[in-house]
């Protein structure tokens, strides 16, 4: 081969090297360009989801517990989604330094009061009262009702996602209930109690200072104007219907709650490398029962809970259908028997409640103010602990079954060998 041709494929390789050398050096530019951007686009991303949602929600709903009292406060800002109707942008209570929820008021003729961050000498007190559930009297009119209903209002009370106008339709809604509740109809304004103070006017709506004076919450105009308006206006004619509809569905008594194991059904049985026992089915006399827990106290051996199929499972949540077996490492129990003490804790279905909160004094620099509501979720359960004990069970000692297969074993070939040595020896003996 000529030198000139070798010069030549030297260049090509060179070539071919070279431009294989600038597509990796690309590709890895392009990398470089792909995670730089991908970095600023996930920053991006951070950034907004920090301060996009800025409308945090403190709608009421329910709280697992409620304070014997709270003080309110409330925002100057005002309102209006719908007609003229006005109110606070904020109006909530404080327990301490923990902001509780929104609370709604239950009185529109009378005040609200409350701390603003100009001034926090308005802070109100109001102390817990009866459930809706209980009977109120309406004043001097012979008349009472109960106000079961305003729990589905509460229930509901996440409409549109934004905090601050959730309260103002859930506040309609309530004050609109409670009119229905009261024997009030849609039609009429009432000076009192007594249903025969019935008007269609609206000449009482507001006192000569341009406070509400009517009875009824919501004036027959400001019930038009909710149906009337087509933004919001649903929201708040569904949560009243939906309130009276379910006027008797927060009646509910648990009675006493319990959970049962029968204990002389447990069985222990022997899996492979483990102790088993049989399906452990908690039950309950309460036909609420939901779901149950369980808690190993002590035991002898590192004990693992298992579902009805032998799968490990989380102990915090364990559907009332459902039974549990325990499991335990033979290895472990064989200085001593297999034992116990776990606790198993029944939960039943959510009780809902709402409370209604009177201010105490009564008025504040002589206005009389309105009584608040509250909401209350519980969910009742009921713990029983029992002790486990496994019978005697005779655990096979691994060192002592070896020697002994050994043993058979050993057996085994010095026979084998004694009857071939026999069956040559006759065959030897003929051959002398």
């Amino acid at each position: 081969m000529s030198s000139k041709k070798m010069n030549q494929r030297s260049q090509i390789k060179r070539g071919k090297t070279k431009r294989s050398e600038d597509k990796m050096d690309k590709a890895m530019s392009d990398i470089k360009k792909i995670g730089i951007i991908s970095c600023c686009l996930v920053a991006v991303l951070l950034v907004v989801g920090i301060f996009v949602n800025q409308n945090e929600s403190y709608a009421a709903g329910f709280l697992q517990q409620l304070p014997d009292s709270f003080y309110s406060g409330m925002t100057t800002e005002k309102q209006i989604l719908i007609s003229d109707i006005s109110l606070p942008k904020e109006f909530y209570g404080t327990n301490g330094n923990e902001r509780l929820s929104y609370i709604y008021c239950m009185d529109h003729r009378l005040g609200m009061m409350g701390a603003t961050p100009e001034k926090p000498e308005l802070a109100h007190l109001y102390e817990k009262g009866n459930s809706v559930k209980d009977t109120y009297s309406l004043d001097t009119s012979g008349r009472s009702a109960t106000y079961n209903g305003l729990i589905y209002i509460l229930q509901n009370d996440y409409i549109t996602g934004d905090g601050a106008k959730d309260y103002y339709l859930t506040q309609l809604a309530v004050w609109w209930y409670l009119d229905r509740a009261n024997g009030f109809d849609d039609e009429h304004n009432y000076t009192s109690y007594d249903l025969s103070s019935a008007t269609t006017s609206e000449d009482g709506k507001y006192d000569e200072y341009g406070n509400y004076a009517l009875y009824n919450n919501l004036s027959a105009a400001d019930k038009d104007a909710i149906v009337a308006d087509t933004t919001y206006g649903q929201y708040v004619v569904n949560l009243v219907e939906g309130a009276v509809a379910n006027q008797n569905s927060y009646n509910e008594d648990l009675g006493s709650q319990d959970i049962i194991i029968d204990t002389n059904s447990i069985t222990y049985t022997m899996h492979n490398d483990y102790l088993e026992t049989s399906v452990i089915r908690p039950t309950s006399s309460n036909t609420s029962f939901e779901s149950y827990s369980v808690q190993i106290n002590s035991s002898v051996g590192n004990v693992e809970i298992l579902d009805e199929n032998g799968n490990p499972i989380s102990a915090n949540n364990i559907s009332a259908t459902q039974g549990f077996k325990l499991r335990v490492p033979i290895s472990e129990v064989q200085a001593e028997n297999f034992k116990a003490n776990i606790t198993v804790t029944g939960y039943f279905s959510n009780l809902y409640d709402a409370y209604v909160y009177n201010p105490n004094p009564k008025d504040h620099s002589g206005v009389e103010l309105q009584r608040a509501l509250l909401g209350l979720i519980e969910r009742p359960s009921a713990p029983t602990t029992i002790d486990l004990e496994a019978p005697v069970i005779n655990v096979p000692d691994t060192n002592s079954t070896s020697y002994i297969v050994y043993g058979i074993g050993a057996l085994i070939i010095i026979a084998g060998i004694v009857l071939i040595v026999m069956a040559k020896g006759p065959k030897n003996a003929k051959k002398k």
